[in-house]
């Protein structure tokens, strides 16, 4: 082989290693960032990712019980508040809002679970690997607990009924076209500080939501807040009883528990009942990811 022949073969070498070391990094951040993300500029746009998996947000959720595929957007479409088809607007809206509530629950049952199994083993005597108990710590961190406090972490390490989470979004959002929702993914009305990461209400400077990077990232702040805020004691309170009795979550009656989210208290609880009754978001009943292909 020539000089000139190896440097070129040397230099592809770099370059494949390059590609290689380049696709790893890529794949780590994916996985690092929880979920595969994807963008739709219109409604009709979101309509067809979800037909591509074999689901139709305008009829599918009509039935209930129904297996939402993992599209997951990193925001709403743009068109979505100009859309006037409610009907339409509302499916849509449903569906994408649904779908990271599933993931993001699914997370939270994988959380759990493995801090049951850790809570047998030290109810064992077993002895504890070193990076469990780190990652013990980061959750009782996360979920403003005690370290190895596992009766106190499993109270807020779990799930928020689907109905539920939807239909907050839904009026926290405006069905996704609030210019909280449009601009900063605020889908569930948490509010923030003044200043960097959130978004000043028109005409009065002093009021402020939190702004989100995703959608994934509104949800899980969200799940968060109701997991790990003072305000939402009895909202736990009457989960991990309904855990206790063995009985299904009740959407409806933990819904009564979130007086405190809203200034308008019991009128608030009153309209997200209306809300949850609707069939769209009832459609969430049952929900539950279909099946990556």
């Amino acid at each position: 082989m020539s000089r000139n022949n190896m440097v070129l073969a040397t230099a592809a070498l770099a370059v494949a290693a390059g590609l290689v070391m380049l696709a790893h990094d890529q794949a780590s951040k994916s996985r690092s960032s929880g979920v595969s993300t994807t963008r739709a500029a219109t409604v009709a746009d979101t309509i067809d990712l979800f037909k591509e998996k074999g689901f139709n947000p305008e009829g599918a959720l009509k039935a209930g019980g129904t297996a939402i595929p993992p599209v997951y957007l990193v925001a709403l479409p743009k068109d979505l508040k100009s859309v006037r088809d409610t009907d339409r607007r509302k499916a849509v809206f449903v569906s994408v809002v649904l779908a990271h509530v599933l993931w993001a629950n699914d997370r939270l049952r994988e959380d759990r679970a493995r801090i049951e199994r850790l809570k047998r083993a030290h109810a064992a005597e077993q002895p504890m690997r070193s990076r469990d108990r780190k990652w013990l710590a980061r959750m009782a961190k996360k979920y403003r607990t005690k370290p190895m406090a596992f009766d106190q972490l499993l109270r807020r390490v779990d799930v928020i009924p689907p109905r539920l989470a939807v239909a907050q979004a839904a009026q926290e959002s405006g069905w996704g076209t609030s210019r909280f929702a449009r601009a900063g993914n605020a889908l569930f009305g948490q509010h923030a500080p003044v200043g960097d990461g959130s978004i000043t209400a028109r005409g009065d400077d002093g009021v402020a939501l939190r702004a989100f990077e995703s959608i994934q990232r509104s949800v899980l702040g969200y799940m968060r807040n109701l997991n790990s805020h003072r305000a939402y004691r009895h909202f736990r309170d009457a989960r991990a009883e309904m855990r206790r009795a063995g009985r299904p979550m009740d959407a409806m009656a933990l819904a009564g528990t979130l007086g405190r989210y809203s200034e308008e208290g019991a009128l608030y609880v009153q309209r997200l009942r209306l809300i949850m009754q609707m069939r769209e978001v009832d459609a969430a009943r049952g929900a539950r990811l279909a099946e990556e292909e």
